[in-house]
């Protein structure tokens, strides 16, 4: 290595290159998202493949037991091995009158209007059985879809459930976690029509079928959650002055009557350090219910906290 005088007066260089290069690199080209057309509606060869709904709905509001949905689409994807999309079989779509003028905020957010949806019916029974022919079913935000496609579509069997917003360790693969066209953007995608069922449902499929650093799609990572193991941890015995903690921890409550309980969607890869969370925090461990991907991002009110008859010590291996 040669010697470098550091107190010489070395000559201006430019490390980067020229400007107009490093402007070039800070600089990032978004390309539309692809639409229906783009995609293959068939697989070509013979390999196994899996049938996966992905769903997006638009609703009247946020809580699924006062505001009723007034769009919804479902794709049905064709998705290899490896996590990659094939084809979309098919998509399906609908908007349906809620009864009462949509709320001003509704039409600004979705660009539906009460013309749109007026005498218009969601045509259930149709949706029901396209769906309920897959595998399992995804949506971006999966705790705000299912609850409002199950009151919807009354009829729909329990089927697994996957969540791409929560089931994704996006931070770790170099994402600053978001809402869905924030991913996008920072795939090198847009969808300038986000906010309509149709072209939320067109963002996703872009989103699962991107290929992280690690050589994986998103899609196989959300599938691979969903075949694993989850529990539902709930804080049976928690003291009441310590909540606090437990929401830090992102537990969340469920209201029972005049009482309820601090719960926590769980996942394999989390489950030691959470336990030992618990019973450093409290002495002893928490309530501890399997969690299939069938009963996952269901409506709280779908389960019942488990009463336990009497408080035990914790013993951590």
């Amino acid at each position: 290595m040669n010697d470098v005088n550091q107190n010489s007066a070395a000559p201006e260089t430019d490390p980067g290159g020229s400007k107009e290069i490093r402007d070039q690199q800070e600089q990032r080209v978004l390309t539309p998202v692809r639409q229906r057309e783009d995609w293959p509606r068939e697989a070509v060869g013979d390999l196994p493949l899996r049938r996966i709904a992905v769903i997006d709905t638009e609703t009247t509001g946020l809580d699924w037991t006062r505001h009723s949905v007034i769009e919804i689409c479902a794709a049905i994807l064709l998705v290899d091995a490896n996590g990659r999309i094939a084809a979309i079989e098919g998509m399906g779509s609908g908007v349906e009158d809620p009864g009462h003028p949509l709320p001003p905020e509704i039409v600004e957010l979705t660009g539906l209007t009460d013309a749109m949806v007026q005498g218009k019916e969601i045509m259930r029974e149709k949706l029901t059985a396209f769906i309920a022919d897959c595998e399992g079913v995804i949506a971006f935000n999966s705790g705000f879809d299912r609850p409002f496609t199950e009151a919807l579509l009354r009829g729909l069997p329990l089927m697994p459930w996957g969540c791409a917003m929560v089931d994704v360790p996006w931070r770790k693969l170099g994402f600053e976690p978001g809402p869905q066209n924030y991913l996008l953007m920072q795939m090198g995608r847009f969808n300038a029509e986000a906010h309509r069922a149709r072209d939320d449902v067109l963002s996703l499929i872009e989103l699962l079928d991107h290929v992280c650093r690690d050589g994986e799609s998103v899609m196989a990572k959300v599938l691979a959650a969903m075949n694993g193991e989850a529990w539902r941890f709930e804080a049976t015995y928690a003291p009441y002055h310590l909540r606090h903690l437990l929401k830090d921890k992102r537990y969340r409550f469920r209201s029972e009557g005049r009482s309820g309980v601090w719960h926590k969607h769980v996942r394999e890869a989390d489950f030691d350090a959470e336990i030992q969370w618990y019973v450093d925090t409290f002495g002893e461990k928490p309530t501890v219910v399997e969690l299939p991907a069938t009963e996952r991002y269901r409506y709280e009110r779908s389960w019942k906290p488990v009463e336990r008859k009497a408080r035990y010590l914790a013993e951590v291996q």
